[in-house]
C-alpha cells in the first residue's frame, strides 16, 4: 500500500495511491464509513495494523478518487514529531568523506536531528538559503515509525516500522564546517541540515509489507540528468533494526517519526571538482520499490548566485 498526503502545504489530507498511480483514494471518507473519526497521518500510522485491512478492502472498489495531476503531493508524513539522521552510515560515503578506503566508522550510529518543519513534498522547491554556496544532496531510505517505543529490542524493531520512502538529507556543507579548522567542537551539523525546506520526502510511503528486504534496494540520484549516486542499501554499516534499537535507547520514538538511514557515495561535495545545487537545478532520486522523487532547486528571496 502506498500512503500519500495531498493538498495545499500545511493543509494536506491523507490518502492512498491506487495501483494505476494516477488516482488517490482519500482516507477520511473510508474512515467515516468504517465508523472511525478523522485521523491525521501520524495516528493512521499508529493504528496501521488495524486500519490496513479496512483500507485495502476499500481500494478494491473506491467510492471516490482524486486525480494525481489535479492536486499537489505533499510529504507523506507532513508533521513528524522527530526527524532523525543516521550520519555516516554507508561505508562508501565514509570512505569518500575521509579520502581513503575502509576508513574507520563510528563506534555507534551518529544521531543528528533535523527540525520537523523542514519537510516538503516530492516536487516542492528546495530553497537554497542565504549564506550557503555549497548546498548538497544525499539520497536516503527514510524509515517511518508506526508504533512508538523506548528501548526497543532489535528483534522487535520491524514491529515498530510503518514503511519506507525516499528522503533527501539536504546539507549546506559550508554551514557545517565553517569553523572546523579552529576545533572539532565547532562542527555545525544541525545548522547545516536544519535549513527550511531541507527535508524533501516522497513521493509516497510504501508500507513495509511491500518491501520484504529494505537492505537490498538500489539508490540512484541524478542532477540535471547526470547520474551522481548509484549504490545499494546493503552498504549500511548499521542496519535498520540496529538503528531503531540504538536510537530508542536514548529517545522515545513516536508514530510518524522519520529516520534517515544514510547515503551512498557520489554527493556533490565529493565530485571532482565539487559541484553544488543552485537555482534551476533539478534533483531526481529513485530507490527501487519506493518510486521517484524529482525536486527543483530555487534561491531564497533576495539570494542569487
Amino acid at each position: 500500500m502506498k500512503i500519500v498526503s495531498f493538498g495545499p502545504p500545511r493543509c494536506e489530507q491523507p490518502g492512498v495511491l491506487l495501483d494505476d498511480q494516477q488516482r488517490i483514494m482519500p482516507l477520511a471518507p473510508v474512515l467515516a464509513r468504517a465508523g472511525l473519526p478523522t485521523l491525521d497521518i501520524n495516528a493512521i500510522l499508529a493504528f496501521l495494523p488495524f486500519l490496513q485491512p479496512i483500507v485495502e478492502s476499500a481500494l478494491r472498489d473506491p467510492a471516490e478518487t482524486v486525480d494525481v495531476t489535479s492536486t499537489r503531493l505533499g510529504p507523506p508524513v507532513p508533521r513528524p514529531e522527530k526527524i532523525i539522521v543516521a550520519g555516516g552510515n554507508y561505508q562508501s560515503h565514509v570512505d569518500e568523506a575521509s579520502g581513503k578506503k575502509n576508513a574507520p566508522s563510528p563506534s555507534e550510529p551518529l544521531l543528528i536531528f533535523k527540525p520537523s518543519n523542514t519537510v516538503i513534498g516530492p516536487h516542492d522547491a528546495l530553497v537554497r538559503p542565504a549564506g550557503s554556496e555549497q548546498l548538497d544532496y544525499e539520497t536516503e531510505i527514510a524509515v517511518v515509525i508506526g508504533r512508538g517505543g523506548h528501548r526497543i529490542a532489535r528483534e522487535d524493531a520491524y514491529d515498530h516500522v510503518a514503511g519506507y520512502m525516499i528522503g533527501n538529507d539536504v546539507t549546506a556543507r559550508d554551514m557545517a564546517f565553517k569553523d572546523i579548522g579552529l576545533s572539532p567542537l565547532y562542527s555545525q551539523i544541525t545548522r547545516a541540515k536544519g535549513i527550511p525546506t531541507g527535508a524533501p520526502f516522497g513521493p509516497w510511503l510504501v508500507t513495509k509489507d511491500e518491501i520484504p528486504d529494505p537492505h537490498n534496494l538500489r539508490l540512484r540520484c541524478w542532477v540535471n540528468g547526470e547520474l551522481r549516486q548509484d549504490g545499494w542499501s546493503s552498504e549500511m554499516i548499521v542496519d535498520i533494526p540496529g538503528l531503531i534499537a540504538d536510537f530508542s535507547k536514548v529517545l522515545e520514538l513516536s508514530p510518524g517519526d522519520i529516520i534517515y538511514t544514510g547515503t551512498t557515495t557520489g554527493c556533490g561535495a565529493f565530485q571532482n571538482p565539487p559541484v553544488f545545487l543552485f537555482a534551476g537545478d533539478v534533483v531526481r532520486m529513485e530507490i527501487s520499490g519506493l518510486g521517484v522523487m524529482e525536486t527543483p532547486i530555487a534561491d531564497a528571496a533576495g539570494v542569487s548566485r
